[in-house]
């Protein structure tokens, strides 16, 4: 659709530049008309590959702390009243850095268009999730802009606190894993081979951990372009893989049976279920409509099937926590908490308080995260170093045995 510069003069008197978006200049005049503001110049836009934000909307990112600043400044903006294109030209010029100020720009130029701020949002995915868009768009109907751009700021920071935890705690087994590593392929292709030749040479019975040693570092040595492409390889299919349906259900699956972290998944999961369950059923939306929001944006394709399969027992006319209790993956406890909910008339501070279990459970779980870890790594780092010990001392072993 095309776009068109225009100067107009509303009710104050004050005369303003917009870019807006319609099928014809006589779109843009009757759209003047119905807003009583007189059309004083109209031409067509001409976009350079620059502007816009444009090269933003193929998914480029910017960093969740500048979303969270970006949401809670204009949460403050809304409460102070200022109307939603001054917010966001304020934003524009706040923006630290080129990418944001860049998509705030076209979040201007779409919402003088005639567009929906969430409608505006939905260009640039890279940036605003669906999460984001569909609350967006939850407080555009229910009239609660405040509120959930104040929820959202929260989300925003409580995912980065973590999300920083995690890294935090898996830092030291990472770091432990990859050293492991470079010492094994480095094990297996400098030492190994030097052993090997001292073994065939003797001419005795190798054991099964020398022999896979052995055929490991000769494997490494004489075909490493076709180990190096095969792992390459890999990565690439998987990465590919999990940007389909089923692989982001699959990694979904695997994040709420994984040993460890698996809780720590799942009750954060669930936490945001109640937190945008609260937000929604306070901004007055139908609990029907509520679900569909939730069931697209919990950030889990698990549990959102779970909440679609409980959204659609509900539409039947059943409590929701009936529904949920059929679930394998809400506690007992919390579809209590809910049933508690629905009797007394006050779901949404019953889902306040269950979003606030939750995150205490997360924050205790992640604290002792590195504790949970530590013995994992130990096996593995045992594992590890008795798997390559077996192979060079056992055949040493053996060599001593035949001399005496």
């Amino acid at each position: 659709m095309p776009e068109f510069k225009v100067r107009i003069m509303n009710d104050s008197g004050s005369i303003e530049e917009r870019v807006v978006t319609a099928e014809s200049k006589i779109e843009i005049y009757t759209q003047a008309d119905e807003r009583n503001e007189m059309l004083l110049s109209v031409k067509e836009h001409k976009k350079s590959i620059f502007s816009g934000g444009d090269i933003f909307k193929k998914g480029k990112k910017v960093k969740a702390a500048e979303i969270e600043n970006f949401t809670i400044q204009l949460a403050i903006m809304f409460r102070s009243g200022i109307p939603l294109i001054g917010s966001l030209e304020a934003l524009e010029e706040q923006a630290e850095t080129d990418t944001m100020r860049g998509v705030v720009k076209g979040l201007i130029q779409a919402v003088s268009g005639g567009k929906s701020l969430s409608q505006a949002m939905e260009a640039y995915p890279g940036v605003f999730s669906l999460l984001y868009v569909n609350m967006i768009r939850a407080g555009e109907t229910a009239g609660v802009m405040e509120q959930i751009l104040g929820r959202l700021g929260s989300f925003i920071k409580h995912d980065q606190e973590v999300a920083h935890n995690v890294k935090s705690a898996l830092r030291y087994p990472m770091i432990v894993g990859f050293a492991l590593t470079l010492a094994f392929v480095g094990a297996i292709v400098f030492i190994v081979p030097k052993f090997s030749n001292m073994f065939e040479a003797q001419g005795i019975d190798l054991p099964v951990p020398t022999r896979v040693m052995i055929a490991m570092s000769h494997f490494l040595t004489n075909y490493w372009p076709i180990a190096l492409g095969t792992a390459v390889a890999g990565f690439v299919s998987l990465k590919s893989y999990l940007k389909t349906e089923k692989g982001i259900f699959t990694a979904d699956l695997m994040k709420l049976k994984t040993p460890v972290f698996k809780d720590i998944f799942l009750k954060t999961t669930i936490a945001r279920f109640a937190h945008m369950l609260e937000t929604l059923s306070k901004g007055g939306i139908q609990i029907i409509r509520s679900l569909e929001t939730v069931e697209q944006t919990v950030g889990n394709v698990v549990i959102g099937k779970e909440i679609a399969k409980a959204r659609e027992e509900v539409e039947k006319g059943v409590g929701l926590a009936v529904a949920l209790s059929k679930s394998q993956y809400f506690p007992k406890m919390t579809v209590k908490m809910i049933a508690v909910g629905e009797k007394s008339g006050a779901l949404d501070e019953m889902m306040a308080n269950v979003a606030a279990q939750y995150d205490a459970e997360v924050d205790n779980k992640i604290e002792g995260l590195s504790g949970a870890i530590e013995p994992i790594m130990t096996v593995v780092m045992g594992g590890f170093l008795l798997f390559i010990a077996l192979g060079i001392f056992l055949p040493m072993w053996n060599m001593y045995g035949a001399i005496k």
